[in-house]
């Protein structure tokens, strides 16, 4: 782990919060400001499905962050935002660490929406063995805003190029944690920095 990158105990733990709990304070909210139509048998559905789009946004905007946690601290470099496609491939993290844009072009990247670049290089822990193992992806992290769910494209990356991709999906109310552990069998945690007061992503 990169120690340096570790989140603020401040950051994940709000990000948990907001994880966790927006969908089900977005049902409670609606039915506090709806009960008295509720009564008499208006259930006031637009008001729900309003109060359910911030809930699902704000979800899927705090699963897109943890995600992208678990990988920048995993990871020797910033991260990169991207909003198409065309700036995955020209990415100046690919060039610095001699990746070839065009074995991702091959396996196929997401086309638009606000996404994330990583390039993860560190040991982890394999689950099955119970022993280090290379971590050496190219990573692409992009929430998908109108359901509560963010998208993982992870690149195996050897001799410089991508030679094998993983596409999965951390849904809530899954722990994002848990879900990369599964999906990639390396053991992902979180390392909170106690004295640290910045974002950590």
């Amino acid at each position: 782990m990169y120690i340096e990158h570790a989140p603020s105990p401040v950051t994940f733990g709000a990000l948990l919060v907001v994880y966790y709990f927006s969908i089900p304070l977005a049902i409670i909210a609606w039915y506090w400001r709806s009960y008295n139509y509720i009564r008499k048998g208006r259930f006031m559905l637009r008001r729900l499905f309003l109060y359910l789009l911030i809930g699902v946004l704000l979800t899927s905007l705090a699963s897109y962050k943890m995600v992208s946690i678990y990988f920048y601290i995993h990871s020797p470099a910033d991260g990169e935002t991207c909003m198409s496609s065309s700036c995955i491939f020209s990415s100046p993290l690919l060039k610095e660490y001699h990746v070839e844009a065009s074995s991702l072009k091959s396996f196929g990247v997401p086309s638009a929406g606000p996404m994330t670049l990583y390039w993860v290089y560190d040991t982890g822990i394999n689950t099955t063995l119970e022993l280090p193992t290379l971590m050496k992806y190219v990573v692409v992290v992009r929430p998908l805003l109108l359901v509560p769910s963010t998208e993982v494209s992870v690149y195996y990356v050897s001799g410089g190029r991508a030679v094998l991709r993983k596409k999965f999906y951390v849904t809530w109310p899954f722990m994002p944690g848990g879900v990369l552990t599964r999906e990639l069998g390396v053991r992902f945690t979180v390392l909170i920095a106690p004295g640290k007061s910045g974002p950590g992503v």
